[in-house]
């Protein structure tokens, strides 16, 4: 995982991103704090990318991927940040190569993600099963885990299909591989027919509807098109190519100015230390304060229908019929609270942030990876956020500037290597 923290007013964008990279999973992982994931994407243009979780492209790593994009781009300019990121999109789908391994590789990750997910699932309902004092019995295991298969897919029914995916029917050549899998990852049922064929259902909708796997590669693209006067920002995430396809889902367009905000703070990935910054509270206590108000709304009123009628099926007949109303009134309530939350703290932020010069978007911007980096630290949580914070400013008159910049070797020993650089772009 990583932290990366966009900052945008009408002068400049500000990106910050740590070094951080976990290989692996589980026990197993191992993280590096020497990874890049800020670049240019114009060799002439005032635009830069980010990258975050999945670092490669269908095999290939995306620091090739960006920097042959570049070179292939060069000279070349386009209107809009939203036209750089549909021509860099479209040089993902139409340029670079992979071979039938790849597909088959990318398109197994996504399946097991969904495997793990379900058995994750399956194994919740089994605890609760066993939990009520029933009797384990192996011919009820695939009678729970088809409760858990028809839990997922109801779920996934209630999303929108992925930009250019218009079936949920799993390919032929997936059915086998998916079988084996589900065999080998839910080894505690013997899987009937009926288990797998909703299993199989279960695949076609993940690798057909708008919902990515753990799996999944976020891009940043930030800056100015030719016609911009104040920057933009698009965030958009990739899943790689699935069934012959790009499964992407485009997540924030923000556009400075012209009836847009005027100034803006985003974090990707790992954005809890950001959000607690920018809006005064953590946002798991806001999560949970939102939950709580909803329980003492109904815990109260159970109190008083207790006290006046003393009648436990009158009571719950009462509740259950008044709990549209619970659920407008805890709404409203939570909506106040963010209400304030946005009045109080964010917009307080923000609109400092408006009217900042380009060194301090740059101090904030790193501030915010590297509070992130410490919090990490201090806790028992992994520290999947670390490393030096690369810091780059992006303006129209100056392009992209770096304000710090790692690199992977000493600057004084590879004189050849700037002259070279430099050289390329004359």
């Amino acid at each position: 995982m990583t932290a990366e923290i966009a900052i945008l007013n009408k002068t400049a964008v500000a990106l910050a991103s740590d070094s951080a990279v976990t290989i692996g999973s589980g026990s197993n992982a191992k993280i590096y704090n020497t990874i890049s994931k800020i670049f240019e994407l114009s060799e002439s243009c005032p635009i830069g990318i980010m990258i975050f979780n999945r670092l490669d492209f269908m095999g290939l790593p995306l620091e090739v991927v960006i920097k042959e994009y570049r070179r292939k781009r060069k000279g070349k300019s386009f209107a809009t940040i939203k036209a750089w990121k549909d021509d860099f999109v479209g040089y993902l789908i139409k340029e670079i190569p992979y071979s039938p391994r790849d597909l088959s590789q990318n398109e197994f990750l996504v399946i097991s993600d969904a495997i793990e997910r379900l058995n994750s699932h399956f194994d919740a309902i089994l605890n609760h099963y066993l939990s009520q004092g029933d009797k384990f019995l192996k011919s009820k295991l695939n009678g729970l885990l088809q409760r858990a298969v028809n839990a997922e897919i109801k779920r996934l029914q209630a999303i929108d299909f992925a930009p250019g995916f218009v079936t949920k029917k799993l390919p032929d050549r997936l059915e086998s591989i998916v079988d084996d899998f589900a065999r080998a990852r839910i080894g505690l049922v013997q899987l009937n027919q009926t288990s797998l064929g909703k299993i199989r259902e279960f695949i076609g909708y993940v690798l057909s509807k708008a919902e990515l796997s753990s799996f999944l590669t976020g891009f940043v693209i930030a800056g100015f098109g030719d016609d911009d006067l104040c920057p933009s920002l698009s965030h958009f995430e990739i899943d790689g190519i699935v069934n012959g396809k790009l499964k992407i889902i485009d997540r924030n367009y923000v556009d400075i100015g012209r009836g847009g905000p005027e100034a803006d703070i985003l974090g990707f990935a790992q954005d809890d230390m950001m959000q607690s910054f920018v809006n005064g509270v953590d946002p798991q206590f806001r999560k949970y304060v939102g939950k709580l108000v909803r329980e003492v709304i109904e815990e109260s009123s159970n109190l008083v229908l207790q006290s006046l009628l003393r009648d436990d099926g009158k009571v719950k007949q009462i509740l259950d019929g008044v709990a549209p109303v619970f659920d407008q009134m805890s709404n409203r309530h939570r909506e106040q609270i963010d209400q304030f939350i946005d009045k109080r703290f964010t917009q307080e932020i923000k609109g400092m942030v408006r009217s900042m010069p380009k060194q301090d978007l740059a101090m904030l911007a790193e501030s915010l990876v590297e509070i992130t980096s410490l919090k990490r630290k201090v806790t028992r949580d992994r520290e999947t956020v670390g490393g030096d914070v690369d810091v780059a400013v992006i303006s129209r008159s100056e392009g992209l500037v770096w304000v710090k910049r790692k690199h992977y070797f000493p600057a004084e020993l590879n004189a050849r290597f700037f002259a070279r650089n430099f050289e390329s772009r004359r």
